[in-house]
């Protein structure tokens, strides 16, 4: 299964889950940019137009794609502020619903601050702590870490990666 189809179908699933009851550090999401297609009946799939520009975005924009999902109102796409990248989805989809939403990171950086975090999983046992899951919330701009030991990781998550690695740590059973 291609990764950007994970990403939509993964991040339909977090849209449906009640939001976690400790807040972390979140990205900006003003729409900031909107196709001319949000003010007729657009008639591409938002799906097809979730996962086209998601996988453009990865290749020629990974500096600043952050990512894309299908909203309430059309396709949500979440990037860096970028001349580039906005002139192309405007121009591209201009007769789809896509709605531009500023980005603290690109994915390209949470990837690489989740597989830091998910690559310190034995520190974490040596620690006391059992993470349960890894995850990374582009929407938000954060490092989602699952842990029964949320109260006792909090503080040890926030010495080790201090304001490097923006990471959430929320309270998970074991799966």
């Amino acid at each position: 299964m291609r990764p950007v189809l994970v990403l939509v179908m993964l991040l339909t699933l977090t849209a449906c889950s009640p939001a976690p009851t400790d807040a972390g550090p979140s990205a900006a999401a003003s729409t900031s940019g909107r196709t001319a297609g949000c003010a007729a009946s657009p008639t591409a799939d938002p799906v097809d137009v979730a996962g086209q520009i998601g996988e453009r975005g990865e290749t020629d924009f990974g500096s600043v794609f952050a990512g894309a999902r299908v909203g309430d109102e059309g396709v949500d796409v979440y990037r860096k502020p970028s001349a580039d990248f906005d002139r192309w989805v405007l121009a591209d989809f201009a007769a789809s619903c896509v709605l531009l939403h500023d980005a603290k990171f690109s994915g390209a950086e949470l990837a690489q601050w989740y597989q830091e975090v998910n690559d310190d999983n034995a520190y974490w046992a040596s620690q006391g702590v059992t993470v349960n899951s890894v995850s990374s919330d582009f929407v938000r701009g954060v490092v989602v870490v699952g842990t029964s030991e949320a109260d006792k990781a909090r503080p040890l998550f926030a010495a080790k990666y201090g304001a490097g690695v923006p990471v959430e740590v929320v309270n998970e059973a074991p799966a």
